[in-house]
């Protein structure tokens, strides 16, 4: 009696549409907390079906080439952008924030729009059709800037390098990294006649910075970035993972599509790095190269996967809405309202940071404070260990989550995570070479998958509590506060960072002209520095060194001991403080399972009573439509 009371006044609050409270009533909890009615769970089982793999697989199979990219993208501001081109830290820094910002009320406006569709192809798929093709061409300009812009520098700071190199580019032989004698002969017969500098004699450069990269380039890659994160990251990704949550309503069956999801996230992650490690193989000490070709074949790969989608995935048929769509600042006020969801904010927030600032600043970290300077190697060694980790993850957490509950699985992972970021952080970086920096990669790639399966499960469920109270469906908004939410961690994530790091001193590739992946103009260079020319020869990563010390440290590695110490504590000490931010809120999130299947019956119990209230009114009309005739 107690609990149908409950009830009654429930319905009460959806019918009078009264304002969400700001979070669940004693009364509303005594409700969600007991088991629902054997018919309402009867008309659950029978209401959602259990999707088909084919549906599974063909919804989650653009999320692997949308990974593919963004792992592609991300380090590509710094190897090519930073490092290669020579755009300054700072300059970049500014730019992803602008971007960023302007996209955040865009996002908004896009995930309201998104909502209030009604065409006969559905609300969501009409924007992944038209914004995807444009997101694909701004992938493959953003990462082939070689067919517009070089590095404004030569060789080694003189004019007449490019006699050199062709009088001894026939004595380079790229297999044979160790032994060179006549090519030695002849970079010290140029060093001789002053053709060429001495390998450690100050160059002509006075302040020993490198030539600063045109503006063009930054407006080149500022207006690309842009219309990047527009196109594909608002107006594909948000109508795409608003799809995802309306394709069942089920609490178990939406835990298996996001795990599903999350697989094909983490085998884009994993395809990526096997790409990326064959091609800088295969072009080693060309990071241009590497980026361009595979950009090409991601957006390939992202319009096969797209197309598969839009022609079998059906979106589901919506109820006519009962009240007229919300205005904009109306509708985040009524968001905002939702007390489950601002619970969800406060863990989702240091979490997101906490998964961003490492994939953001590995490669500075291995680069500059673990002074690797075939990072490239080490970087995608350590991805793999991580994603491999992720994929042995995901079956167990799904487990976990139907066993013990998602946001109790959740809150664990990120103590766990906590503990294991502050333990790395004390260890020196130079200790953190091989064996304790893949150790702690295996562990990461267990919070990880947790961060990326449990969230969007536990935001599906919330939405279902908000449709109880408002009677509307708006995944479109949820889904942009989401992104925004994305966006902003990576301005937390790598503007922040890449900020402290240039008013600490940072000089892209150490004030060297080239080197560390960024390719010399001869091939007998391995790096072209201020006081230091790496004659070489070859020019790859192990290659024998003419002169000088044959072991020394890359010049193009070496930083100032501030910028070292912001790389280390951005990409161990805050995700450790992050992780254990995020555990408290993420274990009182006050959605379970039983909760959950409490407030499906409700919906579906209203369903099927404003089904049986309409069935008389139309045959009503009927009847008159019929006497009328008569």
């Amino acid at each position: 009696a107690r609990r149908a009371r409950a009830r009654k006044v429930l319905s009460l609050v959806v019918r009078h549409s009264l304002p969400i409270r700001p979070s669940i009533s004693r009364m509303e909890a005594v409700m969600m907390q007991s088991p629902a009615s054997p018919a309402s769970q009867n008309l659950v089982a029978n209401t959602e079906k259990r999707l088909a793999c084919g549906t599974i697989a063909a919804y989650s199979a653009p999320r692997m080439p949308f990974s593919a990219i963004d792992l592609l993208i991300r380090p590509a501001r710094i190897t090519v952008y930073r490092d290669a081109l020579g755009m300054t830290i700072a300059a970049q820094a500014m730019i992803v924030s602008l971007c960023k910002s302007a996209d955040f009320l865009l996002g908004f406006m896009l995930g309201k729009l998104s909502d209030a569709t009604r065409t006969r192809w559905g609300r969501r798929k009409p924007f992944i059709a038209l914004c995807s093709p444009v997101f694909m061409i701004c992938t493959l300009l953003l990462g082939s800037p070689g067919w517009f812009f070089s590095r404004p520098h030569s060789a080694d700071g003189n004019s007449t390098v490019t006699t050199v190199s062709e009088a001894c580019a026939a004595l380079v032989d790229s297999s044979n990294r160790s032994s060179c004698v006549e090519l030695k002969a002849c970079i010290d017969a140029a060093v001789a006649s002053s053709t060429l500098r001495p390998w450690n004699a100050t160059d002509g450069n006075a302040d020993g910075v490198a030539a600063a990269a045109p503006a063009s380039l930054s407006a080149y890659f500022g207006v690309l970035y842009f219309l990047w994160y527009l196109s594909g990251w608002t107006s594909s990704l948000i109508p795409y993972d608003a799809l995802g949550m309306e394709l069942t309503s089920d609490y178990h069956e939406r835990a298996r599509l996001f795990g599903v999801k999350t697989a094909f996230q983490f085998m884009g992650y994993l395809l990526q790095i096997g790409v990326g490690l064959g091609v800088s193989l295969a072009f080693e000490t060309d990071v241009l190269m590497q980026v361009r070709l595979q950009a090409v074949a991601y957006s390939a790969l992202l319009g096969l996967c797209f197309a598969l989608l839009l022609r079998s995935v059906a979106e589901r048929p919506l109820r006519p809405p009962k009240h007229a769509p919300l205005p904009m600042v109306p509708a985040v006020r009524q968001l905002l309202a939702n007390g489950p969801y601002r619970q969800y904010l406060v863990f989702k927030v240091p979490m997101t940071i906490a998964s961003l600032l490492p994939a953001n600043l590995i490669i500075d970290y291995i680069k500059y404070s673990m002074r690797i300077e075939d990072f490239n190697a080490t970087y995608y060694v350590a991805f793999a260990i991580v994603l491999l980790c992720v994929f042995g993850a995901i079956p167990l957490l799904i487990s976990a989550a139907r066993r013990w509950g998602k946001k109790e699985v959740l809150a664990t992972t990120c103590v766990v995570e906590a503990l294991l970021f502050a333990v790395a952080f004390a260890i020196p970086p130079g200790a953190m070479a091989d064996g304790p920096l893949y150790i702690l990669c295996a562990c990461v790639g267990f919070g990880m998958a947790a961060s990326y399966v449990l969230p969007d499960a536990l935001l599906a469920d919330i939405i279902d509590y908000d449709e109880l109270h408002t009677g509307l469906r708006s995944e479109g908004l949820y889904t942009v506060v989401e992104s925004n939410l994305q966006q902003y961690a990576e301005i937390v994530g790598g503007v922040v960072p890449s900020l402290v790091a240039y008013f600490a001193g940072f000089q892209s590739l150490g004030g060297c002209s080239c080197g560390c992946g960024a390719k010399c103009d001869a091939d007998y260079l391995r790096w072209s520095c201020p006081a230091d020319v790496g004659y070489a020869c070859t020019d790859g990563f192990g290659a024998t060194l003419l002169y000088g010390e044959p072991d020394r440290a890359a010049p193009c590695t070496v930083q100032p001991e501030g910028v070292q110490w912001s790389f280390r504590v951005f990409f161990l000490a805050v995700p450790a403080a992050c992780y254990l931010l995020a555990a408290i809120p993420a274990w009182k999130l006050p959605i379970s399972s039983h909760s959950h299947r409490a407030i499906v019956a409700q919906l579906r119990a209203r369903e099927a009573a404003e089904a049986a209230a309409a069935r008389p009114a139309a045959c009503s009309e009927a009847a008159e439509a019929v006497a009328g005739g008569a």
